[in-house]
């Protein structure tokens, strides 16, 4: 039998260290992970099906991004909530989210600046609903204008903060003032709009 062509519309292969990565990144963010709960190697090579190396790998990246804690010789857990943590992070955030709607509304082009106007329109529907997810989409919205801006470093310095706030931010109804998130949506949409 012959060995079929590769096809070139495929997606690039991933490195296994990432996959698993993202299988953890959600579980943790989705709860599934809680925090304070111990991550133990054996029982999540088992749940992932991989080898040690790529969950070692992918617990140090959860580390950097403030997910996951680790006392050598002693534990390794998803990190606990803390608001003194969550308020300095959300500040530096709301900087960096300023510098996104600057720098990448210059950049959109047709198709990304309407994928993104979605975004922020959909997070808007939250949170007039008082939707606990809406918060973090609008998060993710602020997050595509940072990639939106093109420099990799400003995009490699957003997005690991945006997934720890969003990790942290509070998931009570009565945490938010839902008309300023409202009124932050609806002026991010007019700056996209140009």
């Amino acid at each position: 039998m012959p060995i079929p062509a590769s096809n070139p519309d495929t997606a690039p292969r991933r490195l296994l260290r990432d996959v698993v990565f993202d299988k953890m990144l959600a579980a943790i963010v989705d709860g599934t992970l809680e925090p304070g709960e111990r991550l133990n190697d054996d029982q999540l090579v088992k749940w992932l099906g991989v080898s040690r190396t790529p969950v070692r790998e992918a617990i140090a990246q959860l580390q950097t991004y403030g997910l996951v804690a680790i006392e050598a010789n002693r534990f390794t857990k998803v990190a606990a909530r803390d608001d003194v943590v969550y308020a300095e992070a959300a500040q530096f955030l709301a900087g960096l989210h300023i510098l996104a709607r600057e720098w990448g509304t210059n950049n959109l082009e047709g198709l990304t600046r309407k994928s993104i106007l979605a975004s922020v329109a959909g997070a808007r529907k939250q949170l007039v609903a008082h939707d606990i997810a809406g918060p973090g989409a609008l998060l993710d919205a602020q997050g595509d204008l940072a990639k939106a801006s093109g420099n990799a470093l400003f995009v490699g310095t957003e997005e690991p903060l945006r997934i720890r706030v969003n990790f942290l931010r509070p998931r009570e109804v009565d945490a938010y003032d839902w008309d300023a998130l409202v009124a932050v949506a609806d002026e991010l949409a007019e700056a996209i709009k140009g």
